[in-house]
């Protein structure tokens, strides 16, 4: 793990600069497509340089740029009221989980982590063939959860894709909605981490950079979405999910 020190000063070695580079890009277009994933990949490469402690801060300020370069490749389909409906939830209840998440003992963090990432490939699939209906109470409770959730753990932005699905969503309105609420929560919570001093300079800057490497792959998805099968590439994050997960729990990663 590297320490802030080491950042500040550039002490990245060229191989792990290329890698982190590579996995950014393959995360933006893995987000690009299907809306989720992103942070998921991105939290397996980046969890054993910058520690538990970071990662969630730095998570915000990348899936900020991460979202919103989707947003960007797919505004025309943007539904903006849904996007101020679900934000206006989501945003204080991510404050309350970023002050739980500074109290926070770092290999508690670690575990939660661990438990959370391994835990998401089932709840994703049980989501997904739920094919949750949502009224307008239920779209408030959810947003008020993905908030809470998106300021303790990686992946709580798998609660909004089969919302908006179940309200009627689909193809680049899903992906750009979706990206919008994600955008406007992790602006606000890279915020909120600054103001608690849970985001160094450092971690910004390294968050930042990462998260202007996964624009390539989102512009590359906005071309190729619709053409080709996520089937693939579903079973290989989930596959890379349980190893990172259990690597995380026993102290591997």
């Amino acid at each position: 793990m590297l320490t802030e020190a080491q950042l500040l000063a550039g002490q990245i070695s060229v191989g792990i600069a290329l890698a982190g580079m590579a996995v950014c890009f393959f995360a933006g277009v893995l987000g690009g497509l299907s809306g989720y994933g992103a942070g998921l990949l991105v939290t397996l490469f980046i969890a054993p340089i910058v520690g538990p402690k970071a990662l969630i801060p730095m998570i915000s300020v990348l899936m900020l740029v991460n979202n919103g370069s989707r947003v960007w490749f797919y505004r025309h389909a943007l539904d903006l009221p849904t996007v101020v409906k679900v934000s206006a939830v989501a945003m204080p209840m991510s404050w309350i989980g970023a002050e739980l998440y500074v109290r926070l003992d770092s290999s508690v963090i670690q575990t939660v982590l661990g438990v959370v990432l391994i835990a998401s490939v089932p709840l994703r699939r049980w989501i997904e063939r739920a094919r949750i209906r949502p009224g307008p109470i239920a779209v408030y409770g959810i947003g008020a959860t993905y908030g809470f959730l998106a300021s303790l753990i990686v992946g709580a932005g798998m609660l909004i894709v089969p919302m908006l699905m179940g309200i009627g969503f689909a193809g680049p309105a899903l992906l750009a909605t979706d990206a919008a609420i994600a955008a406007v929560t992790n602006l606000f919570k890279s915020v909120v981490f600054g103001a608690l001093d849970a985001l160094s300079v450092a971690h910004f800057i390294l968050a930042l950079v990462l998260g202007f490497c996964t624009i390539p792959g989102t512009a590359c998805a906005a071309w190729i979405v619709r053409r080709t099968s996520l089937r693939l590439h579903t079973a290989l994050i989930e596959g890379l999910i349980l190893i990172g997960g259990f690597g995380m729990i026993f102290g591997l990663i």
